[in-house]
C-alpha cells in the first residue's frame, strides 16, 4: 500500500511538475519586449510572491490536479495582460482575425475589456482551488467551506486593487497602464464585482452537482 502511494504521489509530482513548466515558459515569453517593462514587473511581483510560497509549502499541501490547472490556466490568462499591458491587449483583432468577429462592436463595448475578462476568470478559476485549501486546512466543508471560499476570492480582489492603486501611485508614476481603469470611474468596483459574480456562479453549480450525484446515489441504493 505504501509503494502504491509512493507511485501515485511521483505520478501527481511529475504532471504537477510539467505544469508548472507551462507557467515558467508563459512567463519568459510575456517577459520577451512587454510593451512596458516596468508595468511586467510590476504585475509580475505577485506571482513571484505566489510560486515561492507554493514551493515552501510544496510538502505540507498538495492541490489536486484539476485545481493546478485552474490556477495555472489563470496564470496563462495573466501573463498575457502583463505582455500587452492589460488596457493594450489586443483581443478583438485576434477574435477576428480567427472567426471574423467583432467583439467590441458586437456586444457595444468602447474599452478594452480584457482586465475584466481576466477578473471574471480569477473568480471562476480560483474558487475551487481556494475552497480545496479551506476544505483541507480547515476542515470545512460543504456550504461553510464555499462561503469561506467566496469570502476570500472577495478580500483577494479588494487586496489586488488596494495594491494596483499603490503600485501605479508611487512604483508606477500613475501610469494608467498598471491600473488599467481606462477612464471608468468605477473601474475597481466593477473588477471586484465580476471576480464576485464568476465565483458564485462556480460554487453554485459545484454545490448542485453534488447534490444530483448524491440523489443519484441513494436512488441507486434504494
Amino acid at each position: 500500500v505504501t509503494l502504491m502511494r509512493q507511485a501515485a504521489m511521483n505520478t501527481r509530482t511529475t504532471g504537477v511538475g510539467y505544469l508548472h513548466c507551462i507557467v515558467l515558459l508563459a512567463l519568459i515569453v510575456s517577459g520577451w519586449q512587454p510593451v512596458d517593462r516596468q508595468t511586467w514587473l510590476i504585475e509580475n511581483i505577485l506571482v513571484l510572491v505566489g510560486a515561492v510560497a507554493v514551493w515552501t509549502t510544496r510538502k505540507q499541501f498538495f492541490w489536486s490536479r484539476r485545481s493546478w490547472i485552474m490556477v495555472i490556466g489563470f496564470l496563462c490568462l495573466h501573463e498575457v495582460g502583463t505582455h500587452f499591458t492589460y488596457p493594450e491587449v489586443p483581443y478583438n483583432s485576434a477574435v477576428y482575425l480567427i472567426s471574423g468577429m467583432d467583439v467590441n462592436a458586437a456586444f457595444g463595448w468602447e474599452r478594452n475589456q480584457y482586465d475584466r475578462f481576466v477578473h471574471l476568470a480569477y473568480g471562476l478559476l480560483l474558487s475551487l482551488p481556494l475552497r480545496e485549501i479551506v476544505s483541507k486546512k480547515c476542515h470545512l466543508k460543504g456550504a461553510w467551506a464555499s462561503l469561506i471560499a467566496w469570502s476570500l476570492v472577495l478580500s483577494t480582489s479588494m487586496l489586488y486593487e488596494l495594491m494596483e492603486w499603490a503600485g501605479a501611485a508611487y512604483a508606477g508614476g500613475g501610469d494608467s497602464a498598471f491600473v488599467g481603469a481606462q477612464g471608468v470611474v468605477w473601474d475597481a468596483q466593477k473588477d471586484m464585482a465580476v471576480a464576485a459574480a464568476g465565483s458564485l456562479v462556480v460554487l453554485i453549480c459545484r454545490g448542485h452537482a453534488l447534490r444530483d450525484k448524491v440523489s443519484a446515489l441513494r436512488g441507486r441504493l434504494t
